[in-house]
């Protein structure tokens, strides 16, 4: 039987959340995790323009290098989010050593949690996921949700 994940909703105000790369992945991932509240920290040796931004706007925290095995202390939660495949599964196994709950996001098999697809209106947050099988059928799916998210709520009433 292949894994299952438990879909649980985190309350992330005020946690640190570390971000381990500068990429567009990354981008997204640290935007998400401020508009729930995070504190984050971000460890790339370079960043998009955006996370530039937030840094020189003091939204983030940035560390200018590599990732170090002492930057999981401390981190509530950890996303891993380069293209080095060897520095991903570094950041797992030193995550999991620290019992910390750690997302490499191309690698659910080195994941303590996988990331949902999240369509955010003010009425709701809806989250979907495959169990980390299929990011682009989770993808599709909030958008198609989104694109009739107003038929929905007409349905019994709710607009």
């Amino acid at each position: 039987m292949k894994e299952l994940y438990y879909p649980i909703a985190l309350k992330l105000k005020g946690k640190t959340a570390l971000v381990v790369g500068g990429g567009q992945v990354a981008e997204r991932k640290v935007k998400t995790l401020l508009r729930f509240g995070a504190r984050v920290r971000l460890v790339s040796p370079d960043l998009t323009t955006a996370l530039r931004r937030l840094f020189k706007s003091r939204k983030i925290a940035w560390h200018k290098r590599a990732i170090r095995s002492s930057d999981v202390e401390g981190a509530d939660l950890i996303i891993a989010a380069t293209s080095i495949a060897a520095v991903n599964k570094k950041v797992s196994k030193w995550a999991k050593r620290e019992g910390t709950p750690v997302n490499i996001v191309d690698r659910a098999d080195l994941s303590s949690f996988i990331s949902p697809a999240i369509l955010h209106t003010s009425r709701a947050v809806v989250a979907v996921y495959t169990h980390g099988r299929n990011p682009a059928l989770s993808r599709d799916l909030k958008n198609f949700l989104k694109e009739n998210w107003d038929v929905f709520l007409s349905y019994r009433g709710r607009l």
